[in-house]
């Protein structure tokens, strides 16, 4: 297959899930296709680039525009945003220069397939007509990594300021109403768990949509000999994204100190990037927690801890950490979301906890009692290890590409070769 993967950034460093992810699939799928990997590129990320093409790809970037994450730039745009139709998150990532390369490249290479990574990034497709030298369109793809209007709906439900409350819950009103048709506007939705894949369906009324499984790379995760640091527990996650922000936050100021109490030379780590002053300023030192922040290797950290926390309330799509941890034997205490999606029994390939006390009791009891940690986590590493290594699921998505090109093919027949508009239409909104 000749194939466009329309990305928001390059792969590397791999230290967000939705990196990871795709990594894992294309680190496959490149060595079989021909991937054309069209993306932003930020400054300072030239240095990743022999790494993104050692992955066997074609690499088309434009440079990114989109103000930092907490900057002025950024809240300013957020408020611009108020008055907008489409949800923030779709516009702070839209770039006119990355539609444009779009355009021009399905005009010229014929593509089979067009593979648009999350909803985030479809308005550089919508609506755009281009003529192309291929006898039909390409078949078009949507991959949804979240069913980003649940997470915006859990944010608000949660939030305790009242203006963010009500900011959030015009976000999701407006995420609702964009994804909903932008996901009708694609031949094939692949979401990334069945949970997912069931709210499409009922939610949205999508019919159109597969599931695959999440994968974690076993030959980068795997058990170390080392011994574990006693009483040392771990979050790993990237820290600029709004929910990790809000779980740690949590977890650090009801949870760690009920954990302190039972564990007084107990010790948390917080690592993954960009972690906001907030918590650089007010949290680290201070009753035996370090904010690590960025790191090359999360792996060293996943090797000492006794246990990893995955204290989310809100989120989406399923958590590549999870896996991850559990593919180097770290026993995993996480709430129902945190889990969300993975096909995990609860006491049984890790712990399950979902309000302060009992998520408390759960991470002390691992402390207290090595052996349990250390069966634990020997059970996840088994089960993650059996089933869920990176080729077996690349092989279900690049399934789910070719079905969805002969469908393709065959709904719009073979003829003599002639030039045809390839366009994705986006029509008016309707609130599910």
């Amino acid at each position: 297959m000749k194939i466009l993967f329309l990305h928001k950034q390059i792969l590397f460093p791999r230290d967000t899930g939705g990196k990871i992810r795709v990594l894992n699939l294309l680190v496959h799928l490149g060595k079989r296709h021909a991937i054309d990997y069209v993306c932003t590129l930020r400054p300072g990320e030239e240095i990743h680039l022999p790494a993104m093409r050692d992955l066997g790809l074609n690499l088309e970037t434009v440079p990114a525009r989109e103000p930092r994450r907490g900057s002025p730039g950024f809240y300013a745009q957020a408020l611009r945003n108020l008055a907008a139709s489409i949800p923030y998150n779709v516009a702070r990532n839209t770039d006119p220069a990355l539609r444009e390369r779009c355009a021009d490249l399905i005009a010229r290479r014929d593509y089979d397939l067009v593979i648009c990574d999350t909803v985030i990034m479809v308005n550089h497709l919508l609506n755009l007509a281009v003529l192309s030298d291929a006898t039909t369109r390409p078949a078009l793809i949507l991959f949804q990594h979240n069913v980003e209007s649940q997470i915006l709906k859990r944010h608000a439900e949660v939030a305790g300021n009242p203006l963010k409350r009500a900011y959030m819950a015009a976000q999701y009103r407006r995420m609702v109403r964009f994804e909903a048709e932008a996901g009708r506007a694609f031949d094939r939705v692949i979401a990334v768990s069945e949970a997912d894949r069931q709210t499409f369906m009922n939610f949205y009324g999508w019919d159109h949509v597969d599931a695959i499984e999440t994968s974690v790379d076993l030959d980068y995760f795997q058990p170390w000999p080392q011994p574990r640091r006693r009483d040392r527990v771990v979050f790993v996650g990237s820290m600029d994204w709004m929910p990790n922000q809000d779980g740690v936050r949590r977890f650090l100021k009801t949870i760690w100190p009920r954990i302190r109490q039972a564990r007084p030379e107990a010790t948390f780590q917080v690592v993954g990037r960009r972690p906001p002053l907030e918590f650089t300023a007010g949290f680290d030192g201070r009753d035996g927690v370090e904010v690590v922040g960025t790191v090359p290797d999360v792996r060293p950290y996943l090797a000492e801890a006794s246990v990893a926390v995955v204290p989310l309330w809100v989120g989406g799509g399923t958590r590549l950490k999870i896996y991850e941890a559990m593919a180097m034997a770290t026993p995993v205490v996480s709430t129902t979301i945190g889990a969300e999606g993975l096909p995990l029994t609860p006491g049984h390939h890790y712990l399950q906890a979902d309000d302060d006390a009992t998520f408390a009791q759960a991470v002390a009891d691992l402390l207290a009692n090595p052996d349990r940690a250390h069966n634990l986590g020997r059970i996840a590493h088994t089960f993650v290890a059996s089933r869920f290594g990176t080729e077996p699921i690349a092989a279900q998505f690049e399934g789910v590409c070719q079905r969805t090109l002969e469908t393709q093919t065959s709904s719009q027949g073979v003829g003599p070769p002639m030039r045809v508009r390839a366009t994705i239409s986006l029509r008016k909104p309707t609130l599910p």
